[in-house]
């Protein structure tokens, strides 16, 4: 490679490289671009790069590079872009950094450098970013920094650094991106910063800072991020924060602020998150809060807030994050609660909350984690709680709650901790595993629980005879009593089912025609020779004008069963051989997995039958038809609308998680394509065909036939046939993609072999968006939920099943997650796919992809 001497640009980024740098790239003289980055190159830099006089940008971030940065990198004094980041360089940077004045990009972020920063840094005065986060570089920060003018990027987060921070850090006016986050520094904020317009994000938390936030900060209006938690910062919370428009997460967390929540944080109509506990505020909540419509994490706890809390907060309809805990709230838990159906998290522990646990909270639906301990509570334990199926932690220990624990906690099979002590229950445990693997401290002071749990008497125990010969007696004439009673109840019932039994075989005889007009659910009921003929009468014998569609094993037909009710019926396909061994698999599959799975966004199922002649099921008729249906028409396409379309990616991540997570045992889908997801009159998703378990004949030669359809297979299914969730998740990628592109997505599903994967790094996302919908018009919130889509379906697609996300990750990340805060405009499939390919936890954070 080194002989090219005439070469001005290398470029052989976001490739598999291997092994190190030749030494010989060091002879091209004339070269002035030189990126490398996203590989696997390991080794030292070689010295011999010290010999390119002309180069310009020197991009190598992202490999495994190790040792030292090399001196002679200082002697490259025409370089603009010196970009080493994320590696495991170590050392120190150079004491002679300063040299290379015509640098304006420094990126030194994610290695093992150490030491101090040098002061000659400083003298880079053309410099607008430099990037040294995520390293170990302690002491100071050189005084030289204030020379640093132009700085548009500065990250010096999470290292070891003390001292104060540069007083002339946004001197120049043109700073968008400040952090420091965990380090050790002291002092006050910069007094650049107050008027520091420019601003768009700031990161200041876990260090030592001190000074009143309302002298220190001034009106931002481009300012979207800002966290000065876990800091020594004074003052009240300032009203001038309202006026920065494009605030979406304030986070003041772990200070020693002061004052009353102003009623104008109510105007802050962008704010998702605001997280200002663990300080000393007062006074009452402000009604006005439930003005913030998109507020998705809202934590209030560990300060002196007292009153009741406002009925308004039922109007947080997207909130999932509330903690309101360790206050003086008190009067009544609001019922209003049970209309934020998106939440995950309530906690309003350790307060003076008083009376019942309402009802209502039984309907958010998707709570997780539970906290209602600490407070004056009483009464019976409401039975709606019970509904909280995604339910994996209850406290509600500590208040003055009686009665039995209600039966319905015996469905609450994903809980994985419990504590109800210090009340006064009574009764039996419930039969789950979080009570019984419960340790006593979680079940202590109680009036009278029993269960299986040491420390309890069991349910059975009995006190001697001769204190209870009395009750002993008693018991035995009620069962006696009982017997007879019971005796001869039966005989009567015998009595009259069979008289009614005669006059219904009578008029079905005489009548057979008013079964024409029963409700199918009581044709349900009858005997399965009436379903069966009702089924061939209302389908004429299964002709093909009621012909809807073809699923994987089977035919669907329509038809109306009684007035106003219809029906899809699916005809399991017989096969001209082995038809018995082969074809009644799937349908009792289907059957098996329908009648277990309860969820809004999986299709109704109402009953089956298996004929001699035919075998067919029977659920609920989806009038808008399957999601390939409605992308392949375009005049339906154009009413499917993208909030329709994020609605409904939504609901099938939804369903899928419910299926993985929700069931016992877990359900795999294994066929998951645009053809099985049906949709109603409102576009709403229902996940149908569960027949995809099918079995081959024992004397085959393949044992297994691989499930699914072709495009939505997983990849290691050809290399495997034991399919597991992750298959689904591939599945669902594929899907989600399909959903926003209009048609399915090709060669941007599998990149390694794809034609597009060399020109996808400048293809952008918005061009290849259903042009149908005019993707130039999407509103902000629309368009933030399809990057989001399309960003969390290139995680689904990764090759390698360990680093997709599960698809309870995928449907929390859809209902909570902050959506990226870039433009669509500017947002290219590589972009999405850089931040897919890390592991799925690290970009669940708030870290931009513009850095």
């Amino acid at each position: 490679m080194g002989k090219l001497t005439s070469l001005t640009v290398l470029d052989l980024r976001d490739n598999d490289f291997t092994g190190p740098i030749p030494t010989s790239l060091g002879n091209l003289s004339n070269l002035i671009h030189l990126y490398l980055w996203e590989n696997q190159l390991s080794g030292p830099i070689p010295t011999s790069l010290g010999k390119l006089g002309n180069l310009i940008e020197f991009r190598i971030r992202r490999n495994n590079f190790c040792g030292s940065i090399p001196r002679e990198i200082i002697d490259l004094s025409s370089l603009k872009v010196l970009s080493l980041g994320s590696n495991h360089l170590l050392g120190s940077i150079p004491q002679e950094m300063g040299k290379l004045t015509s640098l304006t990009v420094l990126d030194l972020r994610d290695n093992d450098l150490t030491g101090l920063i040098p002061a000659s840094v400083g003298s880079l005065l053309n410099l607008t970013t430099l990037l040294l986060n995520d390293n170990k570089l302690f002491g100071f920060v050189p005084s030289e920094f204030n020379k640093l003018t132009h700085l548009t990027h500065l990250d010096l987060s999470s290292n070891e650094l003390e001292g104060e921070l540069p007083e002339n850090v946004c001197l120049g006016r043109s700073l968008t991106y400040f952090s420091i986050f965990n380090n050790n520094f002291t002092g006050p904020i910069p007094a650049t910063l107050k008027n520091c317009s420019t601003l768009i994000r700031l990161r200041l938390e876990g260090n030592q800072l001190t000074g009143d936030i309302t002298k220190a900060f001034g009106i931002y209006p481009h300012l979207y991020f800002m966290d000065l938690s876990h800091n020594h910062l004074n003052g009240k919370l300032s009203w001038k924060w309202e006026q920065c428009h494009n605030l979406t997460s304030l986070s003041i967390s772990n200070n020693n602020i002061s004052g009353e929540i102003p009623a104008i944080f109510g105007r802050m109509a962008q704010l998702r998150v605001l997280d200002i506990s663990s300080n000393n505020l007062s006074g009452e909540i402000p009604k006005e809060m439930g003005s913030l419509l998109m507020l998705l994490k809202l934590d209030l706890s560990n300060n002196a807030i007292m009153g009741n809390v406002p009925t308004e907060i039922g109007l947080l309809s997207r909130l999932a994050y509330l903690n309101l805990a360790s206050n003086n709230l008190s009067k009544l838990v609001p019922v209003q609660l049970g209309s934020c159906k998106c939440l995950l998290n309530l906690n309003l522990s350790r307060n003076k909350f008083q009376k019942s646990i309402p009802f209502e909270i039984g309907n958010i639906q998707f709570l997780e984690v539970l906290d209602l301990s600490h407070n004056l509570l009483t009464g019976n334990i409401p039975g709606e709680i019970g509904k909280l199926i995604m339910l994996q932690v209850l406290n509600i220990s500590h208040n003055g709650l009686f009665g039995s624990i209600p039966h319905s906690f015996g469905d609450m099979l994903t809980l994985t901790s419990i504590d109800v002590s210090y009340n006064d229950l009574e009764g039996p445990l419930p039969n789950v595993k979080a009570f019984n693997e419960a340790p006593f401290e979680a079940i202590q002071h109680n009036r009278g629980l029993c269960g299986n749990v040491v420390g309890l008497s069991k349910c059975n125990y009995t006190r001697s005879k001769k204190r209870n010969q009395h009750v002993g007696a008693r018991i035995t004439i009620i069962l006696i009593l009982s017997f007879l009673g019971f005796l001869l109840l039966s005989c009567t019932l015998i009595i009259l089912v069979i008289v009614n039994h005669r006059q219904r075989w009578i008029i079905k005889r005489d009548n057979d025609e008013q079964t024409n007009d029963l409700d199918f659910m009581q044709i349900l009921s009858y005997d399965g020779k009436v379903f069966y003929d009702r089924i061939i009468e209302a389908t004429e014998g299964f002709d093909s004008k009621y012909y809807v569609g073809e699923g994987a094993y089977g035919i669907v037909y329509k038809a109306e069963i009684s007035k106003g009710q219809t029906v899809a019926i699916k005809q399991i396909s017989s096969s001209e051989e082995d038809s018995e061994i082969v074809n009644l698999i799937p349908f009792e599959r289907e059957i098996q997995a329908l009648t277990n799975l309860r969820h809004r966004n999986i299709v109704k199922f109402y009953g089956f039958c298996s004929h001699v002649q035919r075998c067919f099921l029977v659920y609920e008729y989806m009038e808008g038809g399957s999601l390939r249906t409605t992308l392949s028409n375009d005049e339906r396409a154009k009413e499917f609308q993208w909030d329709k379309r994020v609605n409904m990616v939504r609901g099938v991540a939804d369903a899928l998680s419910y299926m993985h997570h929700g069931c016992s045992p877990p359900l795999i889908h294994r066929d998951l394509t645009s053809n099985n997801i049906l949709l109603d009159c409102d576009y709403e998703a229902h996940v149908s065909d569960f027949g995809t378990a099918r079995l081959l004949r024992p004397d085959s030669s393949n044992w297994t036939a691989i499930a699914g359809t072709i495009g939505y297979i997983a990849p290691e299914l050809a290399y495997s046939t034991i399919p597991t969730e992750k298959c689904d998740v591939y599945s669902f990628g594929v899907v989600a993609l399909e959903t926003i592109m209009g048609k399915y997505p090709g060669d941007h599903v599998s990149r390694e072999y794809s034609s597009s994967a060399q020109t996808e790094s400048s293809m952008m996302l918005k061009d290849v968006l259903d042009q149908r919908l005019s993707p130039s018009r999407l509103c902000l919130r629309d368009a933030q939920d399809v990057i989001l889509i399309a960003k969390l379906a290139f995680a689904c697609l990764q090759a390698d099943p360990r680093l997709r996300p599960t698809m309870g990750q995928v449907s929390h990340e859809l209902r909570v997650q902050l959506p990226l805060e870039m433009p669509l405009s500017t947002v290219s499939l590589e972009q999405l796919r850089d931040l897919s390919v890390r592991k799925f936890g690290a970009f669940i954070g708030d870290e931009p992809a513009c850095l």
